[in-house]
């Protein structure tokens, strides 16, 4: 037993503990900590272990490392970049139930947990790499002995010798297993034709003996025939353009409607026939119901999916698939890319502009980065898709980095959306008030149900209304954990925070000032559900948003409804707005175009732009003629008329040479540094002592601005004070450079957001 250090994903530096000599890292085990126990990462020996007595290991989880080598270097190369632990990014691709069975034989003779025994580490870890590069079969790795909990028990037989005297029932029991290798217990007593009691009798014996296996094919899928469509020539270009024996950055540039799908499923089965394997990202868990399905119907029983969705059981019945070579497709969301697939030779990013892509919460990865990083270890092309690209991923196509390839067309016929824009000043003025539905809107709304066609309306907020103020004092009604106003929700009849998820029933007066004048200010998708019933009694309508979609399932059954003509009127944020295809759907309201240019953040009119031309493109994509009507206080606003023109090009030509002056990405990076306290006092000084680190080195005041310490957008959240600063460079080495100078100590006060997408929270 030597000196080892041990890394737990839990806010503190790596520890030391005695384990066995010879372990490799990247290994799981078992350690003491505290009064409980946790499990920590293998880095290597402690060359300089500290003069104290230290604890032994409990016990080593993995045999040799499970994930396959260049994800490895993967994560590493994550770790360094986004100043996270191993484990909290092996979290993300090897659910701490993914265990392996040190019982399992191997071909020679013996087992694992022999090897283990006998220390012979060197030998288990060459019997990983060559079970990872596919020379070694170990079928029941993943099995269970705990025959508890979700799965199918099967039945094996053991190495015991066929004994001379046995029944007729044990008989066929012993003699189907030796024939056919191991089998699902209810299979085996259906075709043996023997009891339990018999299985029961032979197990205590030890003539055989049952495991629990996971359902490798847990996830339901919806029935559907697959369709072959011929590519027009724009999408044959497109995929013959992608080199698939090389890596290599693609970004596919279509218009909503154009087929980018159908390029991605024909590089797909180019991939899957050459005996490699696809790793396809979307956005958002609401994008995978009806992909799974086309991707069912064409590769059947070669798909796994993952996402937030699942259940425990599920993550890792398709984990331990993928760790078998048994699903060539995955699809998945942002953690998805770390995913533990072998030998790909193909990474999909779908709507790469996603701001979902980039996680709020450590370690803060961005997944279209990291799928790039990846394509570069696995030697794959990558192909980020978008009808409206990052302005990041533009310039680089721009500027030769990443190649460009355009579909322009949409097909079979179908056509873009005629837009029109509706100035709500000039309807303030007619109404002499606040307008939600313009009359254009309301008559649009009555003839598309007329004609038995489908309405969608898009309001990117939740609740009834915003928020509560007195109209008497003038003070809102907010959180006292946070530093927003609380929304109300009709349905519950509660004021609620959607940071922290306080909530309270609405009070008679002003906590202010006692008075009673307390109105609601402002609307959401609640109100707006809630108005259309009432002028239109018969329609269905249907609202999709965060609180609707809460029980498992409920999103997928609201779109499966809305996509088979189940619904008039669908209402909701902006989770609607892209890649749904519904058949029916002609009309789409933009209720207010200006909510997402009222942030603070210099992406404000980007994400402005990617959402309203998103969410234009739902309309008309089937037969018939789609319309858009969105409505804005800004008419003239670059983003509003360009997104009308659903011209892509014309916003970047327009939006760039802004970031350029004033030094924003893609032509800067920025690392935002972050940090909480009881008090602003108390939050403040672990930025200004970095701060003073950073300054101190001569070589970093050249090329490194720093901007602030200063109060964060939001100031609080959850009773903590919120202090942030930000550095910014022409490029990544000085960011790099920062981080090596000045580590952060796990679970301290900063914390650090390598390329942040969001500013304004």
């Amino acid at each position: 037993m030597v000196p080892t250090r041990i890394e737990l994903a839990r806010p503190v530096p790596p520890l030391t503990y005695l384990a066995p000599e010879g372990l490799p890292s990247g290994l799981r085990v078992k350690v003491k900590l505290r009064s409980g126990s946790a499990v920590g990462v293998v880095l290597g020996i402690d060359e300089a272990p500290p003069s104290v007595k230290l604890k032994a290991i409990e016990a080593v989880l993995d045999p040799f490392p499970l994930l396959p080598p260049r994800l490895r270097e993967l994560l590493a190369f994550a770790g360094g970049y986004y100043g996270s632990g191993l484990p909290h990014l092996m979290a993300l691709c090897l659910p701490s139930g993914v265990l392996a069975d040190w019982e399992t034989s191997l071909p020679e003779g013996g087992t694992l947990a022999q090897l283990r025994d006998a220390g012979q580490w060197a030998q288990l870890e060459a019997l990983g790499a060559a079970w990872h590069r596919g020379e070694l079969s170990l079928p029941g790795l993943f099995h269970r002995r705990n025959l508890r909990g979700a799965g199918i028990t099967e039945v094996r037989r053991t190495e015991a010798p066929h004994p001379l005297k046995v029944t007729a029932a044990q008989g066929r029991a012993l003699g189907l297993l030796e024939e056919r290798g191991p089998l699902p217990e209810e299979d085996l007593l259906r075709e043996a034709s023997v009891s339990l009691s018999v299985l029961s009798t032979l197990e205590r014996h030890g003539l055989v003996e049952r495991v629990k296996r996971l359902d490798l094919l847990s996830q339901k899928r919806e029935d559907i025939v697959h369709k072959q469509v011929i590519l027009n020539e724009e999408q044959r270009r497109a995929a013959q353009a992608v080199d698939l024996e090389a890596f290599g950055t693609y970004l596919l540039y279509g218009v909503t409607g154009s087929g980018k799908t159908e390029v991605y499923l024909e590089l797909a089965e180019k991939v899957l026939a050459a005996g490699r394997r696809v790793l396809w990202l979307v956005p958002e868990i609401g994008l995978t119901p009806r992909l799974l399905a086309r991707l069912e119907g064409r590769f059947p029983g070669k798909v796994a999916v993952g996402h937030a969705g699942l259940n425990a059981t599920e993550k890792q019945a398709d984990v331990m698939r993928l760790l078998n070579d048994g699903a060539p497709i995955f699809v998945g969301v942002r953690n998805a890319v770390l995913a533990p697939l072998r030998n790909v030779g193909l990474i999909l990013v779908d709507e790469e502009q996603e701001a979902s892509y980039k996680s709020e919460e450590h370690p803060r990865i961005h997944a279209r980065d990291l799928a790039i990083k990846r394509g570069q270890l696995e030697n794959c092309p990558v192909v980020l898709g978008s009808a409206t690209p990052s302005l990041e991923s533009w310039h680089a196509a721009q500027m030769g980095r990443y190649r460009l390839l355009k579909l322009t067309q949409r097909p079979a016929g179908s056509t873009l959306p005629t837009v029109k824009v509706v100035d709500l000043r000039e309807c303030y003025k007619a109404e002499r008030k606040k307008v939600i539905f313009s009359p254009l809107l309301l008559k649009a709304l009555g003839e598309t149900l007329e004609r038995g066609e489908q309405s969608m309306l898009l309001l990117n907020r939740r609740g009834f209304e915003n928020f509560w103020m007195c109209r008497a004092c003038g003070k809102p009604l907010d959180c006292p954990h946070c530093s927003i106003s609380l929304t109300y929700h009709k349905g519950p009849h509660r004021l609620r925070c959607h940071l922290c998820g306080f909530e309270t029933a609405p009070p008679e007066v002003c906590p202010a000032c006692g008075v009673e004048h307390l109105r609601g200010v402002g609307e959401g998708t609640e109100q707006i559900e809630d108005q259309l019933q009432a002028r239109f009694p018969t329609a269905r309508i249907l609202r999709l948003d965060r609180d609707t979609t809460q029980r498992r399932g409920a999103l997928e059954a609201g779109l499966l409804a809305a996509e088979n003509g189940q619904v008039d009127i669908l209402v909701g944020t902006q989770m609607l707005a892209k890649g749904h295809t519904f058949p029916k759907l002609t009309l789409v309201g933009i209720l207010n175009a200006d909510l997402g240019l009222k942030v603070g953040d210099f992406r404000a009119a980007e994400r402005t732009f990617h959402l309203l031309t998103q969410v234009a493109g739902r309309a008309g994509r089937a037969e018939w003629p789609g319309r858009v009507i969105l409505q804005t206080y800004s008419p003239d606003h670059p983003a509003i008329v360009h997104a009308v023109a659903q011209n892509f090009e014309g916003f970047a030509e327009e939006e760039l040479p802004y970031r350029q002056g004033m030094a924003y990405p893609p032509f800067a990076v920025l690392s935002l540094y972050r940090s909480e306290g009881d008090d602003p006092a108390k939050a403040l000084q672990p930025l200004q002592e970095l701060k003073a680190q950073f300054q101190a080195q001569p070589e970093l005041r050249a090329e490194l601005r720093i901007l602030g310490p200063l109060e964060s957008p939001i100031a609080k959240v959850k009773d903590r004070y919120r202090m942030q600063m930000i550095l910014k460079a022409w490029n990544r080495g000085p960011l790099n450079q920062a981080l090596r100078l000045a580590p952060l100590a796990p679970g301290g006060p900063v914390s650090l957001d390598r390329d942040p997408v969001n500013l304004g929270s």
